[in-house]
């Protein structure tokens, strides 16, 4: 299990506890962990924030590219996050649970924040975010959970689960539409990947829309409410409010 030192040691203990067979184990921390990851990922963004004086917005471009997820979401975070200002209003404060690398967007976003509370498995990856922080002015509000049965408390105006539910959902059936709607946040947004990290479709767009409109329908996003919608590059995107 060398490969995934990096990752929160209480869902390494779970997901080994849950699975005798090992092969199970190791095939769950690929699906939240080890798809996304990069080789020396760790080293490079190190090298690239210990020269961030000058250049952030291009600093936080190369950072983002470190990430299989974030990578993808590159050519769109203009439109992303205008989507979800021209929907939201003003906002000071995200909750991004499941974050990968995408608190390094914080100098692409169209606003001044106040609070950026991100969540993830990756123990190294919370360290590099909390660095990029206080380089920032922000406060270090990165951290680590096992999200398949802990829930963030923080308050925000928004939380952002971005392609997390279809991974929350493998590790524990009905474990991401509960965390949902226990957040202590004015708006969530939900998003899922079109295509799979190889570029094949798979049917995920149908499916994925199917199993959030069932969502909704059967009320398992109470109190949040759907706001609005759009697809953007190979990402859909689900905006709700309370």
């Amino acid at each position: 299990m060398k490969k995934y030192a990096g990752v929160y040691p209480p869902m390494i203990e779970r997901l080994t506890g849950e699975n005798s067979d090992l092969k199970a184990a190791k095939r769950k921390l690929h699906q939240a962990y080890g798809a996304y990851t990069q080789d020396n990922g760790y080293k490079k963004a190190g090298k690239l924030l210990d020269n961030m004086n000058e250049g952030i917005p291009s600093t936080a471009q190369d950072l983002l590219a470190l990430h299989a997820s974030t990578k993808e979401r590159l050519p769109y975070y203009k439109e992303f996050y205008e989507f979800i200002l021209e929907n939201t209003g003003p906002i000071e404060s995200i909750l991004d649970i499941g974050c990968g690398y995408n608190p390094f967007s914080v100098p692409l976003i169209p606003t001044k924040l106040k609070a950026y509370y991100a969540v993830d498995i990756d123990v190294r990856g919370a360290e590099l975010i909390n660095r990029f922080f206080l380089l920032l002015g922000l406060p270090p509000y990165a951290k680590c959970a096992d999200l398949a049965v802990e829930i963030p408390q923080d308050n925000a105006d928004i939380a952002m689960m971005c392609k997390l539910i279809p991974v929350l959902e493998a590790q524990s059936p009905g474990s991401g539409y509960r965390l949902a709607r226990e957040l202590n946040t004015r708006f969530l947004l939900i998003t899922y990947p079109l295509k799979s990290l190889g570029g094949r479709e798979k049917g995920m767009a149908k499916n994925y829309t199917a199993a959030f409109e069932k969502a909704l329908a059967d009320g398992q996003l109470e109190p949040f409410s759907l706001i609005a919608q759009k697809q953007i590059g190979q990402e859909m995107l689900y905006l709700a409010s309370k």
